[in-house]
């Protein structure tokens, strides 16, 4: 199979995309038989004995005009395209596929503008591939009810964490961990992954100051990852009276394995989202042992919903309770660390590179 794979994405700070192609990446690398894989990027990939080679294409120009300009021309000897990130090339040049990670556009959790540029691109790029990629089967279900793809072109995979992630027991790490985030070796809960509004930031903000004011715990709340959504972290820490205790750093670190004893050093970690596709960090917590809180909607309650607290709405009494719940009941720490250890065995990315390679050879022998 000759495979390329638009990897754009690769480009910059690697969040939920970028660190998705990352993973299948590594590991294709040993369950490649004669599979000629051609990773074409923006800027210098070194892939030195993975089996795989990268190609540059330049000029470096916006995303969209970089995938449907440049990227057609080194296509036409492919067996198979595939494209990761949402969306393909208007003229694909040979059979291809697109994995889509959510459709939430729907949602009002995107601006108005989404809906006219890249909702039309996700929709046509889903609907005009050979096969499509879902993480979920909420999202399967989706791109079926709004976009019109038929169910039995697209194929569920879910994601997972890497092996890296798994419990740590060595408390002088932990220690190091939290005086390195929060400048003292205090307890603190944890939010990782981009700043949104879906996400409901400002509504874990609210839960925690009541915690902090009724129950006077004595936590920071670690906010890791960029705010893209520009949301005044400041202004509501101060009006809440939990500028104190309220740590926001963009995440950005050299090497993933960097955020093992962030998950361990955390006492929970509360991801309050609204919609959302599959989360990668989700399934990191989960694999490190962290007690996990979040939503029963969407993917979320699909992975977590038995293995994590789950709540039914982000509201702010809801997110207040279940932290309450689990920050003072050690017994109900060590269920879910137990559970959220069960599930992440299923959520591994030996089994996602696997399934995904297997879609992408069916689709070039076909």
């Amino acid at each position: 199979m000759k495979l390329g794979v638009s990897a754009w994405r690769l480009a910059g700070q690697r969040l939920g995309i970028g660190r998705y192609i990352e993973y299948l990446l590594r590991y294709w690398s040993p369950i490649l038989h004669g599979d000629e894989v051609t990773v074409f990027v923006r800027e210098s990939l070194d892939l030195t004995g993975t089996g795989m080679s990268a190609r540059v294409i330049r000029p470096a120009l916006t995303n969209a005009l970089w995938e449907n300009l440049l990227l057609p021309r080194h296509t036409k000897n492919l067996d198979v395209l595939f494209g990761p990130s949402y969306t393909l090339p208007l003229r694909p040049g040979c059979r291809s596929v697109v994995a889509i990670h959510s459709v939430d556009e729907l949602h009002g959790t995107v601006p108005w503008w989404h809906r006219h540029t890249y909702e039309q691109k996700y929709r046509w790029s889903a609907k005009t591939a050979d096969r499509v990629i879902a993480n979920s089967h909420y999202v399967k279900q989706r791109l079926v009810r709004i976009y019109g793809v038929p169910a039995e072109k697209i194929d569920v995979v879910w994601l997972g964490a890497d092996d890296v992630f798994r419990p740590l027991d060595d408390p002088a790490l932990l220690r190091e961990t939290r005086r390195k985030y929060l400048g003292s070796d205090r307890p603190f809960i944890l939010f990782m992954g981009g700043l949104s509004q879906r996400r409901n930031i400002p509504v874990l903000l609210e839960a925690f100051s009541i915690l902090k004011k009724k129950d006077r715990i004595p936590h920071a709340l670690l906010l890791m990852g960029p705010n893209r959504a520009n949301i005044p972290l400041g202004d509501l820490s101060a009006r809440l009276g939990i500028a104190d205790s309220v740590v926001h750093t963009v995440g950005q670190v050299a090497h993933h394995s960097e955020l093992v004893p962030v998950y361990c050093a955390a006492d929970a970690y509360v991801l309050p989202s609204s919609s959302e596709g599959f989360s990668l960090t989700l399934a990191e917590a989960m694999a490190c042992g962290t007690p996990v809180i979040t939503v029963n909607r969407a993917a979320l309650g699909e992975v977590a919903h038995g293995y994590g607290l789950t709540i039914e709405e982000p509201s702010v009494d809801a997110l207040t309770d279940a932290l309450r719940r689990v920050l003072g009941d050690p017994n109900l720490q060590a269920e879910l660390s137990r559970k959220g250890l069960e599930r992440a065995r299923e959520l591994r990315w030996t089994e996602a590179a696997r399934r995904t390679l297997e879609v992408l050879r069916q689709v070039a022998n076909s």
